[in-house]
């Protein structure tokens, strides 16, 4: 590891102009030319002026070579700073007269925010960018990229017009993400393989970054590691690489890590509660510190924290909305040095009442016989008392009418004993989910499972369903059990300690063995391991397939056992309902996605006439129109590298607004950084300290020596004219 700051040699940009050095001996020649000038001749009147003179002859002496030196130096200065001398420093070697490729890589990780001082990190990297480009040589060129997760090539063709190019610098904007080095480099890369100037010798590329470990400390994997070695080791043999290093150790940093609602859901007139978490990721304990809850932009409540290094401290408060529609909760901590990760949001769908669509597979000859009628009580217990309407109000069909009805009116959709689906019918469910709603499967003696596994799998380019359908397992004379694999799935966790509902002690008869997809998870399971409930969120929305029946429907027509008897087991609301408030979840998770992530929307197709506005946090508006997909209408927003609240506009026929929460990922918000010296050896170092000096000291071979000498000639044409009067000569 070379030093930072270390100087290796001095040398000329332009070696060939020494040779006008001879010029410099002109005074001297002339000085000898005048003497030989003059005839000496004997005067008497002159004798008594040459004894005074004498007195003062050495005095005379030493300002005439005084001067002589002045007017020499003079002309060899500027002979001098013509050639462009300089200085090698951070470990750079370089050849005189040859053309140079910078490559600046500037830090775009969100903790190049923090701000010790009047500028942040971030507008330093930027500065000393600007610096690098100024003290260049005529001829180098340059390119920019934003290390950031993704990585952006600024300027990827060398550029070679300075003032253009400092430009773009000072046009980069911080993202509000971390940075991704390894696609950084691949970048670099590619920007040195595109280079088709074969003047440009050589190579630099310089990362200007605060040496956070999220990001110099890359996760990857055994050949990712691999090929990020190898790529550092081609990048070392064509170019310089070196790292300025605008960090410093011992960063405190105070941040909101999480904000979420109690339920997935949020309806008027009931408080609802929210809780937020607050980490000190800091080594100094942060006591008192202020802590503010806003709902649409007005303070609701404020309060203190006390949070100890390396500890979370939770806080919670509760509201209660009065409107339907998308409202937004901000937790705001007090200022710090990185307020980026002070401010978190949430958009709260507030609603009247929650919408379900229960699909009847099986309708019923006699009360309480049909494939949705215990559903329907599970969803809305209340449903018998006009005192108290239910906050769910389900609403039944036959499955012949699915079809027939808009499915964007409905928050979750309970699919009971369906013998099949087709494939409008499929891609109609696979909308659902895409705009953040939530389908429910239970299974039954009418179901097809090869049509279930051909439309809903993904066979026929549609997958709403999280796994596909097996072999019916059949046992009339043993009641499988239902095993909570150690209530570790939320769906099941509330059952914990509470085994008189009776959970564990469901009797069931018959079930379909299924095959969850690799990204699904077994909420509950039955004992021996086979899947009772799977569930995935896909597209957006979240799909629950149960493995046996939600009803008393499907009755074997030899032992007259029902497929199960859970739907008259005290334990039957309780799941209901909880597998009704995680289908829904998708609604808020939709609204609620971190930094870059993409915003967006399905609805019904008639939607494709309405027009579709995006304002981001920083006020800037986007206008588009909605795109046609199948039997849907979507839009969709990516540039989301700014964290705050989005207002989206959908026009006619739609007429409504929503909201959009965007948050940092708080893994960021940790300062901790490499040392210097843990780089890999590829790199040289250049630590800038002083972050709020004017004067920073130099960090490519430009060390601005051409300029000094040039000052010290206009110094020194005012010294040999001031010598030149003083000494009488301007009399002569």
């Amino acid at each position: 590891m070379i030093p930072a700051m270390t100087i290796l040699a001095f040398g000329f940009g332009n070696l060939l102009m020494l040779g006008w050095l001879a010029a410099a001996a002109a005074p001297i020649l002339i000085h000898l030319w005048n003497k030989r000038r003059y005839r000496e001749v004997s005067w008497a009147a002159i004798e008594y002026l040459m004894a005074a003179m004498r007195k003062n002859s050495r005095r005379m002496w030493l300002e005439q070579w005084l001067l002589l030196a002045v007017r020499t130096l003079i002309v060899a200065l500027i002979v001098i700073a013509v050639a462009q001398p300089f200085l090698e420093l951070a470990g750079i070697r370089f050849v005189p007269g040859q053309r140079t490729l910078k490559v600046l890589v500037i830090d775009g990780s969100y903790s190049m925010g923090y701000k010790p001082t009047e500028k942040s990190r971030f507008e330093r990297a930027k500065q000393l960018a600007a610096q690098i480009v100024e003290e260049s040589s005529q001829g180098d060129a340059f390119a920019l990229v934003l290390m950031a997760s993704p990585p952006a090539v600024i300027v990827g063709s060398p550029a070679v017009e300075p003032q253009a190019f400092i430009g773009e610098i000072e046009n980069l904007k911080l993202p509000h993400a971390g940075a991704d080095l390894p696609a950084s480099l691949v970048r670099v890369e590619q920007i040195l393989k595109t280079v088709d100037d074969p003047g440009l010798v050589r190579k630099e590329i310089y990362f200007l970054t605060d040496l956070g470990r999220n990001s110099w400390v890359p996760d990857l994997k055994d050949a990712e590691a691999v090929e990020y070695r190898q790529r550092l080791d081609r990048l070392a043999k064509k170019a310089a690489l070196v790292v300025v290093d605008l960090g410093q150790s011992g960063s405190e940093n105070l941040a909101v890590t999480s904000v979420a609602a109690a339920g997935p859901f949020a309806a008027t007139a009931r408080e609802v509660s929210f809780s937020a978490q607050v980490r000190n990721f800091g080594t100094q304990p942060r006591n008192h510190h202020p802590l503010e809850f806003y709902v649409d932009g007005r303070k609701v409540k404020e309060t203190y924290v006390d949070v100890g290094p390396g500890e979370q401290s939770p806080v919670a408060f509760s509201h209660r909305f009065d409107a339907v529609g998308d409202h937004v909760v901000e937790v705001r901590l007090g200022a710090d040095l990185l307020d980026i990760d002070n401010h978190r949001w949430l958009s709260v769908p507030v609603k009247d009442q929650l919408r379900v669509l229960c699909v009847n597979g099986k309708p019923g000859a006699q009360n309480m016989t049909g494939a949705t009628d215990y559903l329907a009580l599970a969803l809305n217990p209340d449903a018998g008392d006009a005192t108290a309407p239910g906050l769910v109000q389900p609403e039944i069909i036959a499955e012949s009418s699915l079809l027939e009805r808009d499915l964007a009116a409905y928050d979750c959709i309970f699919l009971c004993n369906v013998a099949q689906f087709t494939s409008n019918e499929a891609r109609v469910l696979e909308t659902v989910l895409k705009r953040g709603g939530g389908l429910v499967f239970f299974l039954g003696d009418q179901v097809l499972p090869e049509r279930y596994n051909r439309e809903l799998t993904g066979e026929g380019g549609v997958r709403v369903l999280p796994a596909r359908l097996q072999d019916l397992v059949v046992e009339a004379q043993y009641k499988y059990r239902f095993d909570p694999l150690d209530y570790r799935h939320p769906l099941v966790s509330v059952f914990q300690g509470r085994e008189q509902a009776g959970l564990l002690t469901t009797p069931v008869y018959k079930y379909y063995r299924l095959a969850p997809d690799p990204e699904a998870q077994v909420a509950l399971a039955f004992y021996g391991g086979d899947p009772a409930i799977v569930e995935e969120a896909i597209h957006g929305g979240r799909s629950i397939l149960v493995a046996t029946e939600g009803s008393l429907s499907s009755i074997d027509p030899v032992t007259k056992d029902p497929w199960t008897t859970m739907p008259t087991w005290p334990s039957f609301v309780p799941i209901v309902q909880e597998i009704l408030a995680l289908a829904v979840r998708g609604q808020m998770v939709e609204h609620n996605v971190e930094v870059g992530q993409m915003l967006g929307d399905s609805l019904e197709a008639q939607a494709n006439r309405s027009a579709v506005s995006v304002t981001s946090p920083g006020g800037s508006r986007d206008e588009m129109r909605m795109e046609m997909d199948r039997q849907s209408s979507h839009w969709s927003f990516a540039d989301t590298g700014e964290s705050g609240v989005y207002r989206v506009e959908l026009g006619a026929p739609i007429s409504r607004e929503e909201a959009f929460a965007v948050n940092v990922d708080t893994v960021e918000s940790d300062l901790t950084r490499i040392a210097p010296e843990d780089l890999p050896k590829e790199f040289s170092t250049h630590t800038q300290s002083g972050l709020d000096e004017a004067d920073s000291p130099a960090i490519g071979r430009r060390s601005g020596l051409h300029r000094a000498l040039l000052y010290s000639v206009l110094g020194l044409l005012f010294s040999e004219t001031f010598l030149a009067w003083r000494m009488g000569h301007t009399a002569r």
